[in-house]
């Protein structure tokens, strides 16, 4: 007899919802129409075999976006084509020849995309194995830290290559995620049920989000950790949060770099809270944004209409956006 997830009472062979709590049962046999436990693998009433359950689409429309490394930016254009501007000792740059591209991340000296059919690309630093990721497959999230890249396949589970020896490549039990995070030695997951879980060596209370529930959005910085209540409400795990951040609300994204954070309100301004030392806080009036990304010292912005603003430390070009059209 199958049990309800939600009050732990017997349910009725067939039944749709539970008799005493009303929860939705979502687990059902497709050969005979049994109820059955979200952990199950047959049909414990016909023996069916279940189809493997997809947490998150396998594809999704390329709506353009930005990602930022410590010293370069990259855009996303709808087309799934790449531009990329900034530092390119390693080659992190060189995404011109890359197509059908659905989403991005950039890590400290690489960046990693997503093709649409779920296989994975990585140029730039390869000293800690963080690019090592041609054989991945069926991939619809991403992210990259500083010396590690971790990938979240459409069952829920995660993938991870790149320096290991802190413990946040240490994914292999993690299941249920719907959106990842990576940060210098720690790595961020979100589940269904809205509480996040972490590996790494939690510098300085990064790791400490297993009290965290009905979270929407994480992102994981340096030694840093942020997320979003579903109230839009921002939540911080660890001790160097910056000044006024945890009052913002009405929160669509934040994204924090190892100085500042910079959030998307849900009417598409921007806040920004740190060093201010190179100008990348100074966001006050930016109206109509999209996306947001933050380099060590800069701050860039996907606007709703596909242009990209930049502000902050543009040293070796990572500010150098003025021209691009992402959509």
């Amino acid at each position: 007899m199958a049990i309800c997830n939600a009050c732990g009472v017997e349910l009725r062979q067939g039944a749709r919802f539970c008799d005493m709590c009303g929860t939705k049962v979502n687990k059902i046999c497709p050969s005979c129409g049994e109820v059955l436990r979200d952990i199950a693998k047959f049909c414990d009433l016909c023996g069916a075999k279940l189809p493997t359950e997809r947490v998150v689409p396998v594809k999704q429309t390329v709506q353009g976006g930005v990602a930022a490394g410590r010293l370069h930016t990259v855009g996303l254009k709808s087309d799934g084509t790449l531009v990329a501007t900034g530092d390119n000792q390693f080659g992190q740059c060189d995404v011109a020849d890359w197509t059908d591209v659905m989403a991005i991340a950039a890590g400290k000296h690489h960046t990693v995309g997503i093709r649409q059919d779920g296989t994975v690309l990585a140029t730039g630093d390869r000293s800690q194995g963080q690019c090592e990721v041609s054989d991945w497959t069926d991939i619809v999230a991403i992210a990259a830290g500083d010396s590690h890249t971790v990938g979240l396949k459409s069952d829920g589970t995660v993938l991870a290559a790149g320096r290991a020896a802190d413990g946040k490549c240490r994914l292999a039990e993690w299941k249920g995620i719907v959106a990842v995070a990576a940060g210098m030695e720690h790595t961020l997951g979100l589940t269904q049920k809205g509480t996040v879980v972490a590996a790494g060596e939690g510098l300085f209370g990064s790791c400490n989000v297993k009290d965290w529930k009905d979270i929407a959005a994480i992102s994981a910085g340096h030694i840093h950790t942020v997320g979003i209540h579903k109230s839009g409400q921002v939540l911080e795990a660890d001790a160097f949060a910056a000044p006024g951040v945890l009052a913002w609300t009405d929160m669509a994204a934040v994204v924090v770099s190892p100085f500042h954070t910079v959030g998307l309100k849900n009417d598409g301004t921007v806040l920004a809270s740190g060093d201010v030392q190179y100008g990348q806080c100074d966001v006050e009036g930016w109206t109509d944004v999209a996306a947001v990304a933050v380099g060590e010292r800069h701050t860039v912005a996907a606007n709703k209409d596909g242009t990209v603003r930049a502000i902050g430390d543009n040293s070796v070009g990572q500010c150098a956006v003025d021209q691009w059209k992402l959509w």
